[in-house]
């Protein structure tokens, strides 16, 4: 299956078809829309909840507010505590650098913490496939989806999609892994397989959570410990940040961190906290020798330009909106074809690519509100969906958006221009009723010829009625209610007890 944005439609009615993955990932959302909801009660009531998340909110407003600012201090910081910063303009940029500091320090193999940014920017397979170091993911989840060859279908949990029959037959076509549908069993030989790795890896690839702005340090939240191992046992670490990942000091940090993990798997707080202040000093025993932080941009800055894109950078990937999200749980993540699955997909897409290739993603969007009601960094879902769609219309260099063609702009106008006048509105009711019909099946138009084929093509559409509710109200409803307000005024004992029954 070809797993690209342009290739939604035809993929998500491969997906809808799959009703026991459906029925699972639904089932699996409620679950844990029920542990993040609990989870936020430590907050207190409804309206303290929206307290924190409004907290947050502004946190990442004033984090945005002076992004500049804020990123040339952690810069500061971090060299004051022995990192190195390095800048990448884009992906290549950043897999280049990446590369350098691999064939400077000799790396063959390079142990892995869970990062999306190093998956935006496809770095496993730019490393494996230029520089020839063999690359070992430690999240099991993402270790799962590695041997796989597919893309993560939640940005927490990457293989949540797979039953554990599925899971025990690709470690063992893999890794050799008896085959066992125990899952203390297939977590006990993983660890054991990767724990050799990461004692033999000579660099360690982390993502960033947050980085402190004050004092130069990062902070990474996981739950299985291979964090811990990538960023202590190797010679090298490398940490990959997105420009927007920076915020002003620790308290900062531990309230985004608290809403993160409540609104991401409902727990207080993860099993394991990382706050790393630099590489290993002389009296430590643990640690790396050199480290590094590369921060990468990749079409954020032009976002960050735009007064209501910038809004897009709030995210603090706690993937809460996904469980939210009734096109995600229907569909599910290979239709939006890269690894940001769901409305934060739909999101950040246009900002990284371009407004025509995701152009399915931020149109299937139901603006049904339910990601923008729980985003713990107050990010206006809505707003930049409508936005894109309103970019795409009129067309935007800046993003890749290529103008609608002239016949969908004259059949907006005409729409338009139809639904201002009252006269022409009617008479269009009429034709169109007409039209429609007569392509109806029981009831339902479910395909149409021309320009609306690839609307109906996934979609039905009852059939009109004879009469439109103004028509009906004209002729029966207003007559009918007439009536009952005379029985009401000839009888108003009998109306006072039908109204209590």
């Amino acid at each position: 299956m070809d797993l690209r944005p342009e290739n939604f439609q035809s993929v998500a009615e491969i997906e809808v078809a799959k009703v026991a993955q459906r029925d699972f990932v639904v089932m699996v959302a409620g679950v844990f829309n029920y542990l993040c909801d609990t989870a936020m009660t430590a907050y207190g009531d409804g309206s303290a909840q929206d307290e924190a998340r409004a907290a947050g909110a502004q946190i990442r407003t004033n984090s945005l507010n002076n992004l500049a600012e804020l990123l040339q201090e952690f810069e500061t910081n971090a060299n004051r505590n022995g990192i190195q910063v390095l800048w990448a303009a884009d992906a290549e940029e950043a897999c280049q650098l990446v590369k350098g500091l691999v064939e400077k320090h000799q790396v063959k193999t390079i142990s892995k913490g869970k990062s999306m940014i190093s998956e935006e920017i496809g770095l496993n397979h730019f490393l494996e496939k230029e520089a020839g170091v063999k690359i070992y993911e430690g999240d099991l989840g993402e270790f799962i989806v590695q041997l796989r060859g597919t893309l993560p279908f939640h940005i927490v949990g990457p293989a949540i999609n797979m039953t554990v029959q599925e899971i025990a037959g690709v470690l063992q076509q893999h890794i050799d892994m008896p085959y066992t549908e125990v899952a203390t069993e297939i977590v006990s030989y993983v660890r054991t397989y990767l724990r050799d790795k990461f004692e033999r890896a000579d660099m360690g690839i982390t993502g960033v959570n947050q980085a402190i702005a004050s004092t130069g340090s990062l902070m990474l939240v996981e739950n299985e410990g291979n964090i811990r191992w990538v960023t202590s046992a190797p010679r090298v670490h490398v940490a990959l940040m997105s420009i927007e990942k920076v915020c002003a000091n620790f308290a900062d940090a531990f309230h985004l961190l608290g809403l993160l993990t409540r609104n991401c798997t409902g727990q207080a707080i993860t099993s394991y906290v990382s706050v790393l202040n630099g590489p290993r000093r002389a009296e430590e025993v643990d640690g790396p020798e050199a480290m590094y932080v590369v921060i990468i941009d990749n079409g954020r800055s032009i976002a960050y330009q735009d007064p209501l894109l910038k809004d897009a950078l709030r995210c603090i990937r706690c993937g809460r909106c996904g469980i939210q999200c009734p096109i995600y749980l229907r569909i599910g993540a290979n239709p939006y074809g890269w690894i940001y699955p769901g409305p934060i997909g739909n999101v950040i897409a246009p900002v990284i690519m371009d407004l025509d290739r995701t152009r399915d993603l931020y149109e299937a969007c139901t603006l049904c509100g339910g990601c923008q009601s729980v985003c713990p960094s107050g990010m206006s879902h809505l707003d930049i969906m409508t936005h894109y769609r309103q970019m795409k219309v009129k067309g935007d260099d800046r993003f890749g958006g290529t103008r609608i063609c002239i016949k969908e702009r004259s059949g907006f106008k005409i729409l338009a221009r139809g639904m201002q006048n009252p006269g022409l509105y009617k008479a269009g009711v009429k034709i169109a009723r007409r039209f429609l019909n007569q392509r109806s099946q029981d009831g339902y138009i479910t395909q149409m010829p021309g320009p609306m084929s690839g609307w109906f093509r996934c979609r039905d559409f009852p059939e009109m009625p004879e009469k439109t509710f103004r028509q009906r109200w004209q002729d029966e409803l207003q007559e009918e209610a007439r009536q009952t307000a005379d029985r009401a005024v000839a009888h108003p004992e009998a109306a006072a007890q039908n109204e209590e029954g």
